[in-house]
């Protein structure tokens, strides 16, 4: 009988899928070899290390690659207009830049309660705690919202700002990814703080910015009608909130 001398050199073919899939499975959370190792034994798999590793390496997964955070996943909260002040304060962002083309941000507060500006603070950075500090000035001075309402921006996700909130009494209301409209009260207000004053003027430095921004949103919040109000401006629209209530007490 004939034998072909390629027959002496044959290597067998080696089937990895398994561990393959076991590897895929066991790598889900982006650890390391030695922790993926560890899932695949304690899952009864009994391949030495050596054996996974060369299908680990072979899948590239040695050269690690940060991972994309992912997002909880957040409750859809209905927008509707509280019945008193201070109930939900909106916060959201807003950019643009200077002549020199540096850019800066302004962060901006509404109380949906009138839609009246609670703050709006001018900054090249804002950090979550900048956020925290402008947030505990304001309450200083116009008292504590019992909800914020924001998407979910770096600023507004982060442990610091959360465990805040969460010591401050204060729920975080977060908009669904990709849902602007969950927050339309201050993305209305953006957009009207936009066209009036970043869309009209080239500022030359950030004093420029903040007293343009300053002089708006008094306007804004004293003579400014809003239709949702009765075309009653937002203090105004407080006053009258306020005259009721003194009235009904008495």
């Amino acid at each position: 009988m004939m034998i072909h001398r390629s027959y002496f050199y044959y290597v067998e073919k080696k089937d990895d899928y398994e561990v393959l899939q076991a590897i895929k499975d066991a790598s889900e959370f982006g650890d390391g070899f030695w922790k993926i190792f560890s899932r695949i034994r304690r899952s009864g798999k009994l391949w030495n290390h050596k054996k996974v590793y060369r299908v680990y390496k072979s899948m590239c997964y040695n050269k690690r690659v940060k991972l994309k955070k992912r997002l909880p996943a957040r409750v859809k909260h209905p927008l509707v207009a509280p019945e008193r002040p201070n109930d939900t304060w909106s916060l959201d962002f807003v950019s643009d830049t200077l002549e020199n083309g540096r850019k800066f941000r302004v962060l901006n507060i509404l109380d949906d309660f009138d839609r009246s500006a609670v703050a709006q603070e001018v900054s090249m950075s804002m950090p979550s705690e900048r956020v925290i500090r402008i947030l505990e000035k304001i309450i200083w001075i116009k008292g504590k919202p019992d909800n914020i309402r924001c998407d979910n921006g770096p600023e507004f996700i982060s442990n610091k700002f959360q465990d805040w909130c969460k010591a401050n009494d204060i729920a975080i209301k977060y908009t669904q990814p990709g849902c602007p409209t969950q927050n339309s009260f201050v993305e209305r207000f953006n957009g009207s703080y936009r066209r009036a004053i970043l869309d009209a003027y080239i500022f030359r430095n950030m004093n420029d910015v903040r007293e343009l921004t300053e002089s708006w949103m008094m306007d804004y919040n004293e003579n400014r009608p809003h239709y949702s109000l009765g075309d009653m401006s937002p203090n105004e629209y407080r006053r009258e909130y306020e005259r009721k209530n003194v009235t009904l007490a008495v």
